[in-house]
């Protein structure tokens, strides 16, 4: 079976995460998700989740750590979900391959209709975030 490693951002800014709205000519449009992309070839994750930020949603980012992966069966392939804490380092996100983009608090983003592959991702951030407020 193949497997396609994809890239996430869950981007931060002021203790809100950004979401962004599947447009109409996507598979699972009208879904929410955090924005990225697959990762080419001899391309690092982190460097694709740069320069998908900057081709969908023109902004320059700093990739920060980690978070979790999961993993999407299809028919044919598996779909193998990375993501990363990301911070935009200038630009303000232009909707270029989305219909829309929401600040929102991460507990709050369980409220949006998330694209299935995103779910677990928001609860691991969420997790994360946390361990990360114990003493």
């Amino acid at each position: 079976m193949k497997i396609v490693d994809v890239v996430a951002a869950v981007i931060e800014r002021d203790g809100l995460i950004m979401l962004a709205q599947r447009d109409n000519s996507r598979d699972q449009a009208g879904l929410w998700e955090f924005p990225g992309g697959k990762v080419e070839a001899e391309e690092s994750q982190q460097d694709a989740l740069s320069r998908e930020l900057e081709e969908e949603l023109a902004i320059r980012t700093r990739v920060v750590s980690f978070i979790a992966h999961s993993d999407l069966q299809l028919s044919d392939k598996v779909v193998r979900l990375y993501a990363w804490r990301v911070t935009i380092l200038n630009g303000e996100p232009v909707c270029r391959c989305h219909s829309a983009v929401v600040w929102v608090m991460p507990e709050a983003a369980r409220e949006y209709g998330l694209a299935p592959a995103d779910i677990p991702l928001l609860e691991a951030y969420i997790l994360s975030c946390r361990a990360a407020e114990r003493p």
